[in-house]
This record gives C-alpha cells, sequence and structure tokens, in this order.
C-alpha cells in the first residue's frame, strides 16, 4: 500500500549549496529525511522531470546515476551516498528546479514524499568595475556627467551610483553589450549638483556592480571639487614648477630683489 501522508517519513528537505554557483564550480545537493521507524526504500534526485541519480540499499546496485537529454552531468560519486550527490564543472544549462523523491517502507506500507529547489548558474566579471567622468573640477549647478562599466559576465551585472554614500542612480537593466555568451554592462549618470551633493566640499563617486548574492565590487572615484580641490589631481599652469606653491614664487622673487639692490648700493659705494 503506497501512502503520502501517512505518520511515518517526514520533513523531507533538499538544500542545495550554493543556491547561485559559478559556472565550472561544483554544488552538492543534500536530502535530509526523518524516517521515525520506517526503512529507506529509495532516494531519487531530479532535475526538472529528469531522474539522475538513485540510492536503492535493496537493488542490485546500491547507486546509480542516468544521464539527462541535451544537459552535461559530472557526479563526483565518491562524495554521492544515501543523502546527498555532488555535480561538478556545472555548466549554464544545468540551471533549473532540482528535486528529492524519497521512498520508505514499514511493513506493507509504503510512504512518499519530495522536495524541491532552485539553482542558479553565473559567469561573474573578470574585472571590477570602471568609473569615468566628464569634465571637472565640479561647482554647485555644474553638470555631473559620468560612466560606470562592468565586464562580461552571465547574468550582467546591476549597477548603481553613490554619490558620498547616497544612491543617486541605480539601474537593473543597464545598457548591454553582448560578449560571446556574456553581456558588458553600461549605466550613465547626468546630476545638476547642489550644495546637498557636498559633504564638506568633497564628491566621492562610487559605482557598485552586483551579482545577486554572489558577487559585489565598487569602483571608487574622488571628483575635483571648487570647493575642495584635491591636491594630487591640480593640473599646474606650465609657467610654474609643479609642486611650486604661490607664496614660494613670492618669496623666490622678493629674494631676488633683495640681492640686486644689495650689489647696486655696493656699486654706488665704491
Amino acid at each position: 500500500m503506497l501512502k503520502n501522508n501517512a505518520l511515518g517519513l517526514r520533513n523531507v528537505t533538499l538544500y542545495i549549496t550554493p543556491t547561485v554557483v559559478q559556472k565550472g564550480h561544483a554544488a552538492t545537493f543534500r536530502c535530509t529525511y526523518d524516517l521515525e521507524g520506517d526503512t529507506v526504500y529509495s532516494v531519487q534526485w531530479y532535475r526538472g522531470s529528469h531522474e539522475f541519480y538513485r540510492y536503492e540499499p535493496s537493488g542490485v546496485s546500491v547507486t546509480q546515476h542516468f544521464s539527462i537529454p541535451g544537459v552535461r552531468l559530472k557526479p563526483d560519486l565518491t562524495n554521492s551516498n544515501s543523502t546527498q550527490v555532488v555535480l561538478t564543472d556545472i555548466e549554464f544549462n544545468l540551471a533549473g528546479n532540482f528535486s528529492c523523491e524519497v521512498t520508505t517502507e514499514n511493513g506493507p506500507n509504503m510512504h512518499i514524499k519530495m522536495d524541491s529547489k532552485s539553482m542558479s548558474v553565473v559567469q561573474l566579471p573578470e574585472h571590477p568595475p570602471q568609473i569615468s567622468v566628464g569634465r571637472e573640477p565640479l561647482d554647485y549647478g555644474d553638470i555631473l556627467r559620468a560612466n560606470c562599466s562592468s565586464h562580461p559576465s552571465r547574468p550582467p551585472a546591476d549597477l548603481k551610483f553613490i554619490l558620498n554614500n547616497i544612491t543617486v542612480h541605480q539601474s537593473e537593466s543597464a545598457v548591454l553589450r553582448r560578449a560571446n555568451v556574456r553581456d558588458w554592462s553600461d549605466l550613465q549618470l547626468e546630476l545638476q549638483l547642489s550644495f546637498i551633493h557636498f559633504d564638506d566640499g568633497r564628491l566621492v563617486l562610487q559605482c557598485v556592480a552586483q551579482i545577486s548574492s554572489i558577487y559585489r565590487e565598487v569602483a571608487e572615484l574622488e571628483l575635483e571639487s571648487v570647493r575642495h580641490p584635491v591636491p594630487a589631481r591640480v593640473i599646474h599652469p606650465s609657467n610654474r614648477a609643479a609642486g611650486t606653491s604661490p607664496g614660494l614664487n613670492r618669496a623666490i622673487r622678493l629674494g631676488a630683489h633683495s640681492v640686486l639692490l644689495a650689489f647696486v648700493l655696493l656699486q654706488a659705494y665704491y
């Protein structure tokens, strides 16, 4: 007799670790259950409606693995057993819904319970995001124009701009550029600045690139501000030596004038 809601088998739960896996990496599909006096007849793992691994202690072969049409499976049989399956070198087309089904027996009764979870497959950018900006230095009323690019990934990264710790622009569907099976993400910012955007005269612009909970990278750039110049980025006029301050220039000129005056007085005396 087959039963789904008997008091024996209970708490069948599938855990996928990680639920968001990088392409080429491995994932573990762990199926936990409470027998409550029952005996395991079989534990079966499915991707969609296709079975790909079975544990059957009373069978001719205790463990079996099966192929799925159009999907490459590489089970790690050494680390797969009655409660878990490990798949290695995961590809994009393996993403989807997975299930584990537990069948137990207790005398003439058989109990079946199942749990399902989904898994995503991603490929992360190889480099952090990059920021480029328009003209500087910037002041109240100026237009801040900036672009942020995140390198190819799948899915494309979500981008947002943060100015002095305040989000000023974000998009979950930034401009995309295809690179093989991956996409670049581009996000543009055009913002008229006011006093509320400055922090003690400073402007610190960040671009955050994020993919699900598995990836987060930040690019940061301190912009030149009329209200708070950044010395390291000041371009000196061509007639002034780099690193020479106006005060030092005046001191040099005064010293030269003093030497010339002393020379004239000496000539007049002799």
